[in-house]
């Protein structure tokens, strides 16, 4: 599970080798093959349905899990790792595998799919959307001292209560 406050940086430590797609890439012999692929995360609220894309920064790749660090921003830019995640609450994450058949491309609005479902042109240097790798819940705190819903308790002296049975 994935846990950040709304609208700040946070890193996510997510298992992407376990169901890694294209591991027979055309990876050149000294590259891992883990450490050239690219991840579309997509984020859905529970509560409302809106969805969130981004492709996430690399930070960390060993075999057992990947570590990316996602950028709060104003205005996100989506290819650059930003995004901006404003409502509370549980989210579900899908990371898809996005493969180019060029050596290591940086996502950009005219080479990487948009969505797990948007298909480019044919060409070498346009990624394509492989398949799921991995799937979860992130749970967004609010910021302390500024929640949605704030509430005053009264300190009243309590008196005495009654329970009466029949």
């Amino acid at each position: 599970m994935i846990q950040s406050v709304v609208k700040t940086n946070f890193l996510a430590y997510i298992n992407t080798a376990a169901n890694q797609i294209m591991v027979d890439a055309n990876t050149p012999p000294t590259v891992d093959p883990h450490d050239v692929s690219i991840y579309l995360a997509k984020f859905t609220n529970d509560m409302t349905g809106d969805i969130v894309y981004c492709y996430p920064r690399p930070q960390w790749v060993s075999d057992r899990f990947s570590t990316f660090q996602f950028i709060s921003m104003g205005t996100p830019d989506m290819y650059n790792g930003e995004l901006l995640i404003e409502l509370a609450g549980y989210w579900k994450y899908e990371f898809w595998e996005v493969f180019f058949e060029e050596d290591y491309m940086f996502p950009s609005i005219t080479t990487a799919p948009s969505t797990e479902t948007d298909v480019l042109p044919v060409a070498p240097e346009n990624g394509v959307v492989k398949g799921l790798v991995a799937i979860g819940k992130m749970y967004v705190a609010e910021v302390v001292g500024a929640e949605e819903v704030q509430y005053t308790e009264y300190s009243q002296q309590v008196n005495q209560n009654y329970i009466y049975t029949q």
